[in-house]
C-alpha cells in the first residue's frame, strides 16, 4: 500500500513537473539557452517576452551577443533596468536594449551604481499631441525623434535642406516635445524635432534640433522663440543651425598623400568624399601633419568622429587626432539682399 501510495505520488509529480515548465517558459526559452545565456538571464529575458514589451524576433543576434558579455548580475540588472523603461515609442527594441547595456557600461567606468529611470514625460499630454498632430515618435537612448517625415497632410514634399534646421538650446532638463512643439510649431510646419536625451540620468541634454519644412519657418522660429521664457527664469536660446560634414583630423605622417588618406580613411568609415590636404610650402612632397575630411551629410561625419575617437580603430597603427572642422556659415539672407556689386581693388606695386 505504501509502495502504492509512493508510486502514485511519484507519478503525479512526473505529470506534474512538465506542465509547470511549460506555464513559466515560453516556446523561446530553449532558443535563449541555446544562444549561450546563463539559465537566470534567459529566464528573466523570457519572462519579459511574456509581458509583451518585446517578443523574440525583436531582438537581433547583436543584442544577444552584447548580453552574453555580461556577467550573471549586470546582465539582469540590464534586463530590469529595460523591463522597467517605457518601449511604448521605441521601434527598434533591439538597439534600445543595446543602448540599454552601453549606458550600464558607462556607469560602471564612472563608479555609479545604477539608478532608477528619472521620471519621464507625462505619457497622457505626450499621447494627446501625437493623436492631434499625426506625428510618430521614435524613442532610443540617445534621443527622442518626433516626426521626419511629417504627416502627409501637413508636408509632401523632399526632405527639407541647408537653412531650414535650428539650434535650441537651454532647455530645462525635465521638458519634453508637449511643451516645445506647441511653440515651435507656430514658426511653421515642423519636419523633425530631435529631443537629444542623456542614458545617465535619464533627462533631455538641454538641447534640441528642430528641422523645418523650409528656410522661412526656420527663420520665423528664431525670431519667435529666441529667448523666449519657456518657463519661469528659464530662456530658449535659438539659432539657425548649420550642418556641419567636415572633420579635421591631426597627427597625420607627413609622407601621406590625398590620395594614400582618401583610400585609407574609407576603409574605416563610411560617406567619405573628400581629402583636403595642405603642403608645406618649403617642401610640396610632404603635408602639414593634418587635413580635412569631407562626408556627404553630418550623420556620416558624426558617425566617424565617433569610431576615430573610440580607441578602437586605428589608422596606420596609431590614434589620430579627430575633431570637429569650423562650419562654414551661410551668408545673411537680409544682408546679401543688400549688396549690389562687389569691388575689388588691386594695388600694383613697382
Amino acid at each position: 500500500m505504501a509502495a502504492e501510495v509512493n508510486g502514485s505520488s511519484g507519478l503525479v509529480k512526473e505529470e506534474e513537473e512538465p506542465m509547470d515548465v511549460t506555464a513559466t517558459h515560453s516556446e523561446n526559452y530553449q532558443a535563449l539557452l541555446d544562444a549561450g545565456l546563463p539559465q537566470k538571464v534567459a529566464e528573466s529575458l523570457d519572462n519579459i517576452f511574456q509581458t509583451g514589451l518585446v517578443a523574440y524576433v525583436d531582438l537581433d543576434e547583436r543584442a544577444l551577443d552584447a548580453l552574453r558579455e555580461f556577467n550573471e548580475e549586470g546582465a539582469l540588472s540590464v534586463l530590469q533596468q529595460f523591463k522597467e523603461s517605457d518601449l511604448s515609442h521605441v521601434q527598434n527594441k533591439s538597439a534600445f536594449l543595446c543602448g540599454v547595456m552601453k549606458t550600464y557600461r558607462q556607469r560602471e567606468k564612472q563608479g555609479n551604481k545604477v539608478q532608477e529611470s528619472t521620471k519621464g514625460p507625462d505619457e497622457v499630454k505626450i499621447k494627446a499631441l501625437l493623436e492631434r498632430t499625426g506625428y510618430t515618435l521614435d524613442v532610443t537612448t540617445g534621443q527622442r525623434k518626433y516626426g521626419g517625415p511629417p504627416p502627409e497632410e501637413v508636408f509632401t514634399g523632399p526632405q527639407p535642406g541647408i537653412g531650414t534646421e535650428v539650434f535650441v538650446g537651454k532647455i530645462p532638463r525635465d521638458l519634453y516635445e508637449d511643451e516645445l512643439v506647441p511653440l515651435f510649431e507656430k514658426a511653421g510646419s515642423i519636419w523633425d524635432l530631435r529631443l537629444m536625451m542623456d542614458p545617465l540620468t535619464g533627462q533631455n541634454r538641454g538641447y534640441a534640433f528642430i528641422t523645418f519644412c523650409s528656410k522661412d519657418a526656420a527663420q520665423e522660429a528664431v525670431k519667435l522663440c529666441d529667448n523666449y521664457e519657456i518657463r519661469s527664469g528659464k530662456y530658449l536660446g535659438v539659432c539657425i543651425s548649420v550642418a556641419n560634414n567636415r572633420l579635421f583630423v591631426g597627427s597625420i605622417p607627413k609622407n601621406k598623400t590625398r590620395e594614400s588618406i582618401l583610400e585609407d580613411f574609407g576603409k574605416v568609415t563610411e560617406g567619405l568624399q573628400e581629402v583636403i590636404l595642405y603642403t608645406q610650402p618649403d617642401d610640396k612632397r610632404k603635408n602639414r601633419g593634418f587635413c580635412f575630411l569631407e562626408y556627404e551629410d553630418h550623420k556620416s561625419a558624426a558617425q566617424a568622429r565617433r569610431r576615430l575617437m573610440s580607441g578602437k580603430v586605428k589608422v596606420w597603427g596609431n590614434p589620430v587626432t579627430v575633431e570637429w572642422a569650423d562650419p562654414v556659415a551661410e551668408p545673411d539672407p537680409e544682408v546679401m539682399a543688400k549688396v549690389s556689386v562687389c569691388h575689388c581693388v588691386l594695388q600694383l606695386l613697382p
